[in-house]
């Protein structure tokens, strides 16, 4: 209910006692200051959150429809703002190319994506498609409203590049409005959406701030993750789940020692402490190895290094929690030539794996210098570990998987 409802209607309806609607004004007028340093881009991501959780402090009526899809034309959602404005809820996510289905606005201060709901409704997921026909990766947040005046930032993914889908999940929030506004495209200023879900999932998850800590491995084709640098027969043979088939001559990502690296591009930002990798091991040969990880393709921090070790077959690493989106794998030696070969990869490392690992530590790697990037062991497993607990008991030790649980 807007201010101007409060003083013009409200007030003389006589319904209410004036103190509560003294309350009421100022909770519209708190809610309205907290917006304004909200959208301040000076601000920095903590303040952010904390603006964020004020605001959601004001109680809001909304409808909850359970794991199903509401902005869709048979659901009377709209896009309101943003060009080619057809294309985003027709629902299709398949049919699109250089000129045609998507929506799209100019980057810039003053343009946006906004999709209008049938009413108020309570979400806490969704599902946005990034134009992806290339290897272009783009920047952008997301906002909520109730009346369109005061806005409320969900996600903030400004200083990542993200790619193709993106799964979004945040704390309940009744909006009847959402904008996605582009901040950076790496091949143009014109900011794509192919595609926009939202939903209410019942489905349990972890939050670190508004970045998700997956329990699935998310390094896999179907999570539109991309093995971006490395030598390999089949394009993404390093994620595309097959970690049987190899030989002498496929089934492998590799690189030049001394040369490079092997590179994988998630689609979004994920807060991850583990990873495993599978090294070719069709005979007795060993590796050594570091690998890296980046937010931005440009500052890099090392995780994990096996440099003076001796390493062959499956290898489950872990690590302090840390926001990722680029994982850089550098071979260091080899004892048969002067090439660093990988089958398989995930990040982070599947749940009945990690759990078994877990277990038979004393303790996690808590000792790494806290990096800009990092996020606090204690703050992530608190909220991770009892999810690990339960993907574990739905996702049984694999038969197939060679005797891998502990290697």
């Amino acid at each position: 209910m807007s201010m101007n409802e409060l003083l013009k209607i409200v007030r003389y309806s006589n319904l209410f006692d004036l103190n509560h609607l003294m309350d009421a004004i100022d909770s519209i007028n708190d809610e309205t200051k907290t917006s304004v340093n909200n959208n301040d881009d000076s601000t920095n991501q903590s303040g952010n959150n904390k603006d964020l959780f004020l605001i959601r402090g004001k109680n809001y009526r909304g409808r909850l429809r359970l794991d199903e899809n509401i902005a869709t034309k048979t659901h009377h959602a709209q896009v309101t703002d943003g060009e080619m404005k057809h294309a985003l809820l027709d629902g299709d996510a398949t049919n699109y190319d250089l000129d045609r289905g998507f929506t799209r606005h100019p980057i810039d201060d003053m343009r946006s994506i906004c999709v209008k709901l049938d009413g108020p409704s309570i979400i806490n997921h969704i599902k946005l498609l990034l134009w992806d026909k290339d290897t272009r990766a783009y920047s952008y947040y997301v906002e909520v409203s109730v009346d369109d005046l005061t806005w409320t930032r969900i996600i903030d993914y400004r200083t990542y590049l993200c790619r193709s889908w993106q799964k979004l999940y945040f704390a309940p929030v009744v909006a009847t409005s959402l904008r996605v506004v582009g901040t950076h495209n790496t091949v143009n200023k014109v900011f794509h959406l192919v595609s926009m879900e939202v939903y209410y999932i019942q489905k349990p998850f972890a939050l670190i701030g508004d970045i998700y800590a997956p329990v699935e491995n998310v390094a896999t084709l179907e999570g539109s993750a991309v093995v971006s640098e490395g030598v390999s027969r089949v394009r993404n043979a390093l994620i595309n789940g097959d970690y049987l088939s190899y030989d002498w001559d496929s089934g492998y990502t590799c690189h030049q020692l001394g040369s490079g690296g092997i590179v994988i591009q998630l689609c979004q930002p994920h807060v991850v402490s583990s990873m495993r990798l599978l090294l070719w091991d069709c005979d007795n040969r060993s590796y050594s190895y570091y690998i890296e990880t980046s937010y931005d393709n440009m500052t890099w921090s090392k995780v994990v290094d096996r440099q003076t070790a001796a390493c062959r077959s499956w290898e489950i690493l872990t690590f302090s929690p840390r926001i990722v989106v680029f994982i850089r794998i550098c071979g260091t030696h080899n004892t048969a030539n002067e090439v660093f070969h990988c089958v398989h990869f995930e990040c982070p490392c599947r749940p009945d794996v990690l759990k078994s690992y877990m277990n038979e530590q004393t303790s996690m790697l808590t000792s790494d210098d806290r990096e800009e990037n990092s996020v606090a062991y204690e703050q992530f497993y608190k909220l991770f570990e009892p999810l690990i607990d339960t993907a574990a008991l739905n996702n049984p030790p694999s038969t197939t998987d060679n005797g891998s649980l502990i290697q």
